[in-house]
């Protein structure tokens, strides 16, 4: 059966009729007309649903209307075991290109909608589709129809789909595509030429038609261009639309297309720190990196200039950004509102600057007040005050890094200023983020558009310093959506060389001595990657080891000398410490130290130049070292007790002499270890033996009888 819109002749009737909230559809097989009734509220022109199983088996001619599963509405479940099948053609001569759009679609596994390009299954399957494969997909007819089966598992349901149907003229199908060659519209700083290409043709493709005549005409800004293939030159960051229109020549279709294309801008790394720009070798210190989006706007948000600061006249600095971009009402209405102020400066004293900053309506807010701080901002060149410095830029945000500048403590650094005159150890305040004096409460009720003031005053002569501009920056959402981006960082890391470094912070240890590079990288939604780099500078720690006087272990009541010797330095400049165990040995500060009991003892030596230290230790122990002299030795031979063998002489240096039992000598030794009397020449018999032995600077000995027993 076919169902016609607008035909009478051929219409099925189709009571439509509102129970409990929901369309019920009523199909009378016995008229061949259809009705259609709207109950309780429903639209006249509302469009028809066409549930596959309502009108299985039939051709419906249309334009309009819904298509959807058994269950007439996505999520209602359809049922097992379905096998139906709907044609679909345009009811409309004049816009003979029929669309069918799904919307939603969600089928359980095992079942499966087949899509034909065709009245019927024999046309040519153009997907076989189930899942949520066919969500929000298109499928245009080339011969006017599209034919759908739909066949369901026996245990499994899914919630169906929801498509819309509609249909168009041959010129309405004819579209064209901008496919940039980098293969997105999203492109880096610093890119130079770009190319494009241009694709025409039908949804679907008709018969006869030949895309060789296609002509295009493209627009970007001012430049126009012929073909379908261009190479245009981007001046540098911003966003660009690009236009190409194409023409048929056999059906004198257009169609146009336009594009943004942006390209990207450089981050700023303001807040990329070291916590520490010296540090000792193996001392702990963290890398902080900080990448923030440069915004890009069709509007000016920055002020760009050399301005002398007015020194302590009485007068100041003050220049103004304008905005009538914004809504009528649009209004500071939370601190969060407004996202930073920044100011590029150099001063020598910032204890002697206020800054102020005021919006339309009149509210102030200090960004900065007087203070007592010496630090410079920037690197000012202090011997020239009419030469301008170097500026850093200072940023005032909700959640700052730092304090405010009042109370941040400055760093030090040595610097060559612009005139060529060398600072060393000077006081400075780094770049970064910075609490404002004022909240930005203060701000809460201004309007956006309008006049906004910054103002900066010297209070004191003899100082002279520059502003080189400054911005302010509201949250996005306020800013119209074509006149502004900014890319957002999705990606960052530290390196060591080759080597990444795990976290952001992230908590480095460095043992060699010298200067190491740590570089910053960090990739944004653009897919550009960009870097930074700082130096930190690792000192030596001291390097020495702990002699001891006498060899250990020791004996028993000895006391031994610990002296620190230093390792590959000469002379070095240190200070001592000596410890027992953990605790410090009271006024044992020398590089020697007389151990007089065993134990665990240790040197905190501290380089007095780098501040660094180390720790050496040693572990004096001691032994019985009483000798033993035997009364018997046998000179046989056998290996076993040949000769006259005192143990524990090894700790002292002895001289013995061996007399026979008439008082003749028969051996002597002034050194006498390990170098036994063997008893040679001597025959068998008992012998007098004086033992002198010595350690340190004590001396004593030892008279007894030695026997030699063959």
């Amino acid at each position: 059966m076919e169902i016609q819109d607008g035909d009478d002749s051929k219409a099925i009737a189709v009571s439509v009729i509102l129970l409990n909230g929901n369309l019920v559809f009523m199909r009378n097989l016995n008229i061949l007309s259809f009705f259609v009734v709207v109950l309780l509220g429903i639209e006249a022109n509302a469009q028809p649903v066409y549930p596959i199983n309502s009108f299985a088996g039939q051709v419906v001619s249309t334009c309009s209307g819904r298509f959807t599963d058994s269950s007439g509405d996505f999520g209602g479940l359809y049922g097992p075991n379905e096998d139906f099948s709907v044609t679909f053609c345009s009811s409309n001569p004049l816009a003979s290109v029929l669309e069918i759009h799904f919307r939603l679609f969600e089928l359980g596994a095992g079942d499966w909608l087949y899509v034909y390009d065709g009245a019927n299954a024999s046309a040519p399957l153009l997907m076989q589709a189930t899942g949520i494969q066919l969500q929000d997909m298109r499928f245009y007819a080339s011969g006017g129809c599209l034919h759908f089966r739909f066949v369901s598992s026996p245990t499994q349901q899914g919630r169906g789909w929801d498509a819309s149907i509609s249909c168009m003229s041959l010129c309405e199908s004819f579209r064209v595509n901008i496919i940039p060659q980098p293969g997105t519209f999203l492109l880096c700083p610093g890119t130079q030429q770009v190319t494009f290409d241009a694709l025409a043709g039908f949804l679907p493709q008709h018969t006869g038609f030949n895309p060789a005549q296609v002509s295009y005409q493209w627009r970007i800004g001012t430049s126009q261009y012929t073909g379908a293939r261009i190479t245009h030159q981007f001046p540098g960051s911003g966003a660009f639309p690009i236009t190409v229109t194409a023409t048929d020549a056999a059906t004198g279709c257009t169609a146009s297309r336009t594009e943004i294309v942006k390209i990207g801008t450089t981050p700023d790394f303001l807040g990329t720190l070291a916590t520490v720009d010296t540090v000792c070798s193996g001392e702990p210190f963290s890398l902080r990196g900080v990448a923030n989006p440069t915004l890009w706007t069709g509007f000016p948000i920055e002020v760009r200039e050399t301005a002398l600061i007015p020194d302590g006249t009485g007068q100041q600095y003050e220049s103004f950004l304008d905005f009538d971009v914004f809504g009528a009402g649009d209004r500071i209405l939370s601190p969060l509102d407004v996202k930073k102020v920044c100011i590029n400066i150099e001063h020598a004293v910032s204890g002697q600057l206020r800054m102020e900053l005021e919006c339309p309506s009149g509210n102030r807010m200090v960004l900065k007040d007087f203070g007592e701080g010496i630090a410079n901002l920037g690197e000012p060149v202090i011997w020239d005050p009419t030469m301008p410095g170097r500026g850093y830029t200072y940023c005032f945000v909700n959640g700052a890094a730092f304090g405010t500048m009042n109370t941040t403590a400055p760093r030090f650094h040595a610097y060559t200023d612009r005139a060529g005159n060398y600072y060393f150890n000077a006081p400075f305040l780094p770049a970064g983020t910075y609490t404002p004096d004022d909240s930005f409460n203060s701000l809460i009720n201004c309007p956006l558009n309008g006049r906004w003031t910054l103002r900066v005053r010297d209070n004191t002569p003899g100082d002279n310093g520059f502003v080189f501009g400054w911005t302010l920056h509201f949250q996005e959402a306020f800013y119209p959506d074509s006149l502004y981006f900014a890319p957002q960082i999705v990606q960052q890391r530290w390196f060591r060389g080759t080597q990444q470094i795990t976290g952001n912070p992230a908590t480095v240890t460095v043992n060699e001595p010298g200067n190491h590079t740590f570089r910053f990288e960090v990739t944004d939604n653009f897919g550009c990657s960009f870097d930074t780099s700082l130096v930190v500078h690792v000192r030596r720690l001291p390097s020495a080891e702990i002699l001891s006087e006498l060899e250990l272990p020791m004996c028993q009541g000895d006391s031994t000398l610990l002296t620190v010797q230093p390792i590959g330095q000469v002379h070095p400049q240190w200070s001592y410490q000596w410890l027992r165990g953990a605790n410090p040995i009271p006024d044992a500060v020398n590089s020697t130290f007389m151990a007089t009991t065993p134990g665990e003892y240790s040197v905190r030596v501290t380089d007095m130049e780098t501040g660094c230290l180390n720790f050496f230790d040693i572990s004096v122990t001691d032994q019985n070292c009483d000798l033993t002299i035997p009364t018997v030795f046998t000179p046989n031979n056998d290996g076993i007790n040949d000769v006259f063998e005192i143990l524990n002489l090894e700790h002292y240096k002895a001289q013995i002499v061996v007399f026979n039992r008439w008082g003749r000598r028969v051996f002597e030794h002034t050194d006498y270890f390990n170098n036994w009397w063997d008893g040679a020449n001597a025959p068998d018999g008992t012998y007098f033996y004086v033992l002198t032995f010595t350690r340190g600077d004590t001396t004593r000995s030892a008279e007894g009888v030695i026997t030699i027993i063959r």
